[in-house]
């Protein structure tokens, strides 16, 4: 009797553990981590992969991981680690030390992936590519140049269903602490601590993608539309995804707002709540991109710049700006404006589109011109329970803002609430409850 209850809770688990993993038709396994290097490591997890399961390190452990390359559905990734797709990786309170000395991925996720219960700790950086996922501590997607082509997308280019659980990050190069690219989807973060770093590029990024040999300078733009009309690119975006009790230190390089807290870049569908910020350029960006949406397929399009929600977020020093609303497609604008370029999307407008801005607390730091809100292309924008403390202006206004509501505001030590303008789409329907 006992036998046949201890087959029936294991078969139980089973299912239980391949629900986790979005499929019932594997027998997820569960296995302790026996190995002595990352190589050890990364060996076990690839070996799961075709079945699914989780793999537990013993408590405390810490592993070196050099970079290394491995072959993944018939391409190379360059990466620390990689947690391969329908395995989960439990550090078990241990630590991952990423001495990264040739351009590639920290430690990359992969579909349906989880990582909990640990710290990662990137102490070296040498050849270092210049985008933010390069080196990153934890990485989803796939970098600019690694998305393959509209015939044959690359093995990353949509990353879904994956899980960043319980970790702590130090990051002490010029790189992401977190960054999502391309279609990194349906993803959750939550209960991460990011550590002090002068050197971080920013807390938790997100950046669309590229599918196909996509420029984005200016005078390339009309060459980018007729390879969209001739099925040669698009774009790809990051959506539905959770941030959660998230806890960011002093983040200190301050070069311009993109070194922020969290900074997402033509995505949709992102919520982030219960984060707080000690010190950075600004506490939550949220960007058009260069080319926003102008070459997404239509399922991504006729979402573009929409769900987006932020509640219970708290920066005790933001040196630049508090929040940032920027939905201007800004390379295309310049090509409309300058070369006469029609765009499928209109660049400013509706931009970032009803988000939904619950009990924020912004405060400014040392830089006297600071400012809390700063918005553009922005429309039918709630704000309730904001406070504003110590920026030179509150509420800053541009072009092609159409619609921001807010309620409950408050504005302590400011020296110009709220200031409304914009020099070619000039701001409208901007209201408070309570005349600021």
């Amino acid at each position: 009797m006992l036998l046949c209850s201890l087959v029936w809770f294991s078969r139980v688990a089973a299912v239980l553990v391949g629900e986790l993993f979005g499929a019932t038709n594997f027998a997820a396994e569960t296995v302790e981590f026996h190995g002595t290097t990352a190589a050890d490591l990364q060996t076990e997890m690839l070996r799961m992969s075709s079945r699914g399961g989780r793999i537990s390190l013993p408590p405390g452990l810490t592993l070196n991981c050099p970079m290394r390359e491995d072959l993944i559905a018939g391409e190379k990734s360059p990466h620390a680690l990689l947690v391969p797709d329908r395995v989960e990786l439990d550090l078990n309170g241990g630590s991952l030390v990423l001495d990264l000395r040739s351009n590639g991925y920290g430690v990359r996720l992969a579909n349906r992936s989880v990582i909990r219960n640990g710290t990662i700790r990137v102490v070296h950086s040498e050849q270092k590519g210049s985008q933010g996922c390069w080196h990153s501590a934890i990485s989803v997607g796939a970098a600019y140049g690694d998305g393959g082509t509209p015939e044959k997308p690359g093995h990353f280019t949509q990353v879904s269903h994956w899980t960043i659980d319980q970790m702590t990050i130090d990051q002490q190069v010029e790189a992401c602490a977190i960054q999502l690219m391309s279609e990194a989807c349906h993803g959750t973060i939550r209960n991460v601590t990011i550590l002090d770093s002068s050197k971080a590029l920013l807390g938790i990024g997100m950046d669309w993608g590229s599918v196909g040999p996509i420029m984005t300078a200016d005078d390339q733009i009309p060459r980018m539309k007729e390879l969209w009309d001739q099925k040669q690119i698009y774009s790809t975006h990051p959506h539905d995804i959770t941030i959660e009790n998230i806890r960011i230190g002093r983040l200190t390089r301050n070069q311009d707002a993109n070194d922020a807290g969290i900074r997402c870049s033509a995505c949709h569908r992102v919520s982030i709540k219960n984060v707080e910020i000690e010190e950075a350029a600004c506490a939550v960006a949220i960007w058009g991109g260069d080319l926003g949406y102008e070459f997404a397929p239509d399922d991504q399009y006729t979402v573009a710049h929409t769900g987006y929600h932020v509640e219970n977020v708290t920066i005790l020093k933001a040196q630049r700006f508090g929040l940032v609303l920027n939905g201007s497609s800004d390379n295309v604008f310049r090509a409309r404006r300058d070369l006469g370029y029609q765009p499928r999307r209109d660049p400013l407008k509706p931009g970032i589109t009803r988000p939904i801005i619950k009990n924020v607390n912004l405060n400014g730091g040392e830089m006297v011109d600071a400012q809390g809100l700063y918005a553009v292309a922005v429309s039918e924008a709630k704000f309730d329970s904001v406070r504003f403390v110590g920026f030179k202006i509150g509420v800053h206004a541009e072009d092609a803002v159409s619609g921001m509501h807010f309620r409950n505001t408050e504005f302590t030590n400011v020296s110009e609430k709220a200031k409304i303008q914009g020099a070619t789409v000039p701001a409208v329907d901007v209201t408070f409850d309570s005349p600021p």
